[in-house]
């Protein structure tokens, strides 16, 4: 079995509705991110998945995040986009995005800021 990890980051700008602290005021963090994925088929060149195609696809699911205020995406209009809501839909978009029955999502990190990190991997 082979795990992959792409990495990238977007800018954006969130508040927790219904926090009772400084977050639900609209704050900004720059989000780091890493997809794991694994797989056990090997092409004829030898490779499981192409990096170029994880990070494009990450690149596509992110790039939807960044420079927005979260809380007025469609992705978070029924829920809080927190850490754990932002990892989890990440992960479901990065699924669709891949569209490779090869492979499947074991985590997605999130770092929020220098001190918090999230990792959510989706049950199986």
């Amino acid at each position: 079995m082979y795990e992959l990890t792409v990495d990238s980051h977007f800018d954006s700008a969130h508040c927790l509705v219904g926090y009772n602290g400084e977050c639900s005021q609209y704050h900004g963090h720059t989000w780091h991110v890493s997809v794991t994925v694994e797989s056990s088929v090997l092409d004829d060149l030898g490779m499981s998945i192409d990096f170029k195609k994880l990070r494009t696809v990450l690149d596509n699911v992110v790039g939807a995040y960044d420079h927005q205020m979260l809380n007025k995406l469609e992705d978070f209009k029924d829920v809080n986009p927190t850490a754990e809501n932002i990892a989890r839909t990440i992960c479901k978009k990065f699924e669709e995005g891949l569209d490779d029955d090869s492979a499947r999502v074991l985590s997605v990190t999130i770092v929020e800021g220098a001190r918090n990190r999230l990792t959510y991997r989706p049950q199986q």
